[in-house]
C-alpha cells in the first residue's frame, strides 16, 4: 500500500492546476424549512402505513434523521489537484483512463462547476466548483485526456433540485 502512496505522492509532483473547495456547500436552514420538511414526512410516513409499506416509512424516518445529523457537521475542505496523469479529490487520485467524460457549467454570476463522468457508473458524477479559477484554460487541458459532453450546458437536475431543497 506505501507503494501505491509513493506512486500517487510521484505523479502529483507535476501538478498542473490545484485549488480547494468545501465539500458541499452549508446551506442556511430556517425554522419554516424544518416545519414543512417535517410536515412532509409526517404525510409520508403515514401514506406508507395507509399502503401497508412500515418498511419505507422507516427507511424515511432514517433518511430524515441522518440529514439532521449531517446538519450538524461541517462540510471539510477538499484538496483537488489537476496532473498530467489524472485527477486527486481528497485522498482520491483517478487517473484520466477512469474518466468518460467532462463538462463544465459557467453561467455568469451563478454557477462555475467542473463535472467528471467516470466510466465506471457506480462511481456517479465527481462535482467541483471554479470559483475563482482559469476555467477556459483548465478545459484546454482537459481536452488533452478527455472527451468533452457539449450536450451539457446546464448543471444536472438532481444539483438543482439539491440547491432548491438546500440540502
Amino acid at each position: 500500500m506505501e507503494g501505491g502512496q509513493n506512486n500517487n505522492e510521484r505523479k502529483l509532483s507535476q501538478i498542473v492546476y490545484s485549488w480547494d473547495y468545501p465539500e458541499y456547500i452549508k446551506y442556511r436552514k430556517d425554522v419554516w424549512w424544518y416545519v414543512i420538511s417535517l410536515l412532509v414526512l409526517v404525510g409520508a410516513v403515514t401514506w406508507c402505513f395507509l399502503a401497508s409499506n412500515p418498511l419505507f416509512a422507516i427507511f424515511l424516518i432514517l433518511f430524515y434523521l441522518v440529514t439532521l445529523l449531517h446538519e450538524n457537521r461541517n462540510p471539510e475542505v477538499i484538496d483537488f489537484v489537476i496532473t498530467s496523469e489524472g485527477i486527486k479529490a481528497g485522498r482520491n487520485f483517478h487517473y484520466f483512463r477512469e474518466i468518460d467524460h467532462f463538462f463544465i457549467v459557467y453561467e455568469e454570476l451563478g454557477i462555475k462547476n467542473l463535472y467528471l463522468q467516470f466510466r465506471n457508473p457506480l462511481k456517479g458524477r465527481l462535482v467541483v466548483p471554479l470559483d475563482g479559477q482559469d476555467a477556459v484554460n483548465i478545459r484546454r487541458f482537459l481536452l488533452k485526456y478527455l472527451k468533452e459532453d457539449l450536450e451539457r450546458e446546464i448543471e444536472p437536475i438532481s444539483d438543482r433540485l439539491r440547491r432548491w431543497m438546500r440540502l
